[in-house]
Parts: structure tokens; C-alpha cells; sequence
């Protein structure tokens, strides 16, 4: 079962005002405090709910330290199953 994790607020509000990449949802890369950065990443409604090569989200809310949109085209719907 993938658990959703929460994106700190300053970065959830930031996401609101860019356009979606599908309905619902962003594409975008998370860098983490520790440099560490994730291309593939989906978000919707404040929370991520998919990275890229993983079957869970590898990292915490803590952990953040941005969150950009780059609408790298992914079918993730196809690798959720």
C-alpha cells in the first residue's frame, strides 16, 4: 500500500498557482535537505502521491527543502498497478 505524505504548506500554496500538469495533479521535482532530488514526482491536493521508481514516497515532509513544477511527462497511472 503507497502511504500519501503531506507537503509542507509553503510549497503546497507555490503549487497552487501553477498551471497542472493533467487534471488534478502536478509534475514536479522535490530536492531534499539533504541534496538528494527526485525528478518524477506527482502531487495533488497538497499531498505527494507518487515518485517516480518507487513503490512508496522515499522521503518525509521534513525532509523538503523545494518543490518545483517541470511537467516531465510520465504515464504514472500505467506503473500505479
Amino acid at each position: 500500500m503507497k502511504r500519501l505524505v503531506q507537503i509542507p504548506n509553503e510549497w503546497a500554496s507555490r503549487l497552487r498557482g501553477h498551471k497542472e500538469t493533467g487534471m488534478g495533479y502536478h509534475v514536479c521535482s522535490v530536492t531534499l535537505k539533504s541534496g538528494k532530488r527526485f525528478d518524477q514526482v506527482v502531487t495533488s491536493e497538497g499531498c505527494v502521491i507518487q515518485v517516480r521508481g518507487h513503490r512508496e514516497v522515499p522521503f518525509t515532509p521534513d525532509e523538503v527543502a523545494s518543490v518545483d513544477v517541470n511537467h516531465k511527462g510520465w504515464n504514472f497511472r500505467e506503473t500505479a498497478r
